[in-house]
């Protein structure tokens, strides 16, 4: 049935706690005329805040943002320094309805110093399905050595006619000028032989106009790739190319996209400011809507925008500025 604040019941959710704690202002949610029932959100915290033994909803919901954060905290690890990849320069795209309620807390405990909330944030991925190419994947073992081109080369080519073939049966391999409108991207399953397990190298990623090109040895790549996710390599030791994928693509459409914020309407705030609890205490934070952030003026946290859609909670101690683009910049500190 959703959240309690949604008015059918429950269970307490990670978003009637973000409603207890303020995070989430006002009566109505921004930009969809849904009313939130803010009294049945403490109800069920309270609730929980009993079975817990502690001391009230309040509590209780701070729990709750605790356990949710180190949730996805721990699932962006994975997807960053698990794979040897440094959160630290990197910027946190906030996306979905809630996730900017989220952000600023995971970019901190990720020590990334930039958090993105781009325009239709509440929406990204469904417009991602939309304005995203199709696609077609074909993929074949080979235990092949990784400095035979010749092989690797008539292998991929294989599998990328039978890809190919797919578009031309849907006829869409040709754009509005006539000329090949796909994109192919050649990978590679590859490990030192003897070894249990793959390394997923991408060899050759072109667009169809511009031909073949050339490409790096599969085998140096492999070398290199190792040495980055394990810290060595053994260049000495033979290199095998287990699976062989192509990935045909037509491109995206997402220019329509990206346009200024002019040249949309932001929904306007109910409440000048609002009280949000924030690591133990109580503030006053302002709320505004996406068109209230401009260029020219940053916005210091704590504040609130609520967009059509989605929430961004700009914490003490960050700072918010419009890019051209229409996105949301926040960043740490005073640079």
């Amino acid at each position: 049935p959703g959240p309690a604040c949604y008015g059918h019941g429950g269970p307490a959710t990670v978003t009637d706690a973000l409603v207890v704690l303020g995070r989430i202002p006002g009566d109505v949610l921004a930009g969809s005329g849904l009313a939130l029932d803010r009294a049945a959100a403490a109800r069920v915290l309270g609730a929980l805040a009993r079975a817990l033994r502690l001391r009230d909803a309040v509590a209780a919901a701070a729990g709750v943002l605790t356990v949710a954060d180190a949730r996805m905290e721990a699932a962006l690890r994975r997807v960053s320094v698990e794979r040897a990849h440094d959160p630290r320069g990197a910027a946190l795209v906030a996306f979905g309805g809630a996730g900017g309620l989220h952000a600023c807390a995971l970019a901190e405990a990720l020590g990334a110093g930039a958090v993105l909330f781009p325009l239709h944030a509440g929406v990204l991925s469904a417009l991602g399905a939309l304005a995203g190419g199709s696609r077609r994947e074909r993929s074949r073992s080979v235990l092949l050595d990784a400095r035979d081109r010749g092989a690797l080369e008539r292998a991929w080519l294989r599998l990328e006619r039978e890809a190919r073939a797919e578009f031309a049966a849907a006829g869409a391999t040709r754009s509005a000028r006539g000329s090949p409108a796909l994109v192919v991207e050649r990978w590679a399953e590859v490990r030192y032989r003897g070894q249990s397990h793959e390394i997923a190298i991408e060899a050759d990623r072109r667009d169809a106009r511009a031909g073949r090109g050339a490409r790096a040895g599969l085998d140096e790549s492999f070398h290199r790739e190792h040495e980055r996710l394990y810290g060595f390599c053994e260049r000495g030791r033979p290199v095998e190319v287990v699976t062989l994928e192509v990935r045909v693509s037509t491109p995206s459409a997402w220019g329509f996209l990206v346009r200024p914020p002019a040249a949309r309407t932001a929904p306007r705030a109910t409440h000048a400011s609002t009280p949000v609890h924030w690591r133990g205490r109580w503030l006053r934070a302002p709320i505004c809507g996406r068109a209230d952030v401009t260029r020219g003026r940053a916005l210091s946290g704590p504040a609130i925008v609520a967009d059509e859609g989605a929430t961004l909670w700009i914490a003490p101690g960050w700072r918010a500025r419009a890019h051209g683009s229409g996105t949301i910049v926040v960043t740490r500190g005073r640079r």
